[in-house]
């Protein structure tokens, strides 16, 4: 792992506003988090140029991202509070649970090899208080279902032929368990003339980074940039459904492993909604769009807000006639990737969902949209049964017409 005093120093910037604290998830529910500003540049002036001090809180930060979207002079804070989390995890070691919880590839591809049985057994209540006793994944915690017949089964193409061609990074989510999501998008993209590659990928690293494995997430981070480059240089666009995913490819890469091929990658990066208003500002949008007489609530990611594009699902779903949508901006879910499976965490998970649930039950849209799969899993575990992602409510729309 590269040592910390050399990794960064946009720490000299920091002003101590405490924007970032303010605006911070965990902080606004926990005073055992000594928040971003503390747990980023404070954290690192203090150990600069001297042993790396262990301070276990920082297993409190979810790397949402929010702190940097935060503030004002453009500090690194997540970034800064990564490499901390890996100090932590080096010292302190990685138990067996946040290890798993980190490998979200492998877990995929057992869990879906088993599919019937694996998604059985999660919701048999003795198997998931011996889960809680052995893992300490709570009881509680509702599981996102993983299919036999996952993307990657049923979609093999490596080359595109159109002129306008785009490579697709599915993600583990979209692959092992909404593999419907990855084929609405195949179908999107049909309808408007672009054909669809599977590069070769890897577990874009947000689960590795966020639980201290930084070495695993390098080494991901690089293999992905040396595949998707490939395609870059072929004339593709990189498009992916995943919020987490974009995040990751388009600002933790080119922060990570400060090399032109990571910055060029970065640059040809577009979540599916923000490729689609791609398509449409440059006249290239099929709008056979058909009226869908439907109201919907958006949630969205903190991983999109930190792209800083604005609301591409809103954008695009607005171009649908007679289709209703409205930004329900209540803060974040509280999910946090890994972090609402940790046992010790749970009940900050909830806490920090408190005001999405009262939004939610104020509702009266008929479902709620939104790009991330594990905010997906929140929302449902908040009681909602009906969540969306965008891409579906395009594809019904184009073949509706």
């Amino acid at each position: 792992m590269p040592e910390w005093s050399v990794i960064d120093n946009s720490f000299d910037k920091c002003l101590k506003c405490n924007a970032c604290t303010v605006n911070c998830p965990v902080s606004g529910v926990s005073l055992d988090f000594g928040g971003p500003k503390h747990l980023g540049p404070e954290f690192k002036r203090l150990t600069d140029n001297q042993i790396t001090v262990n301070e276990p809180s920082i297993e409190l930060c979810t790397l949402c991202g929010t702190c940097d979207r935060s503030c004002p002079e453009g500090v690194h804070v997540s970034l800064l509070t990564a490499y901390g989390k890996a100090a932590h995890a080096e010292n302190s070691g990685m138990n067996l649970r946040d290890l798993t919880l980190s490998r979200a590839e492998l877990v995929g591809k057992l869990a879906s090899a088993f599919a019937p049985v694996t998604n059985k057994v999660m919701k048999i209540k003795p198997a998931r208080k011996l889960m809680e006793w052995t893992m300490h994944i709570p009881a509680e915690r509702q599981f996102p279902e993983y299919r036999y017949n996952h993307f990657k089964k049923k979609y093999k193409k490596k080359v595109a032929t159109t002129e306008r061609k785009v490579a697709f990074f599915s993600g583990c989510y979209t692959t092992y368990n909404a593999p419907h999501v990855g084929e609405a998008f195949i179908k999107v993209m049909e309808y408007n003339g672009i054909e669809v590659a599977l590069p070769e990928q890897k577990c874009c690293g947000v689960p590795m980074f966020a639980n201290g494995q930084m070495k695993q997430g390098l080494k991901n981070a690089f293999s992905n940039t040396d595949s998707l480059l490939s395609y870059v240089k072929e004339g593709y666009d990189i498009v992916t459904t995943c919020s987490s995913c974009a995040s990751s490819l388009k600002k933790d890469y080119p922060a990570f492993l400060k090399t032109e091929e990571a910055v060029k990658v970065s640059k040809n990066i577009y979540g599916s909604e923000e490729y689609l208003r791609k398509l449409y500002e440059e006249g290239e949008l099929n709008m056979s769009l058909a009226s869908l007489n439907e109201k919907a609530g958006y949630f969205s990611p903190c991983h999109m807000k930190g792209q800083g594009v604005g609301s591409p699902a809103m954008d695009v779903l607005e171009l649908i006639p007679d289709f209703k949508i409205e930004d329900m901006d209540a803060g974040c879910c509280g999910q946090c990737g890994t972090f609402g499976f940790k046992k010790e965490k749970y009940p900050l998970s909830m806490r920090i969902g408190n005001e999405m649930r009262q939004t939610i039950s104020e509702s009266t849209k008929d479902y709620i949209v939104t790009e991330c799969g594990m905010c997906k899993n929140q929302l449902n575990q908040l009681a909602v049964d009906k969540v969306k992602h965008p891409i579906e409510i395009i594809k019904k729309s184009y073949e509706s017409v």
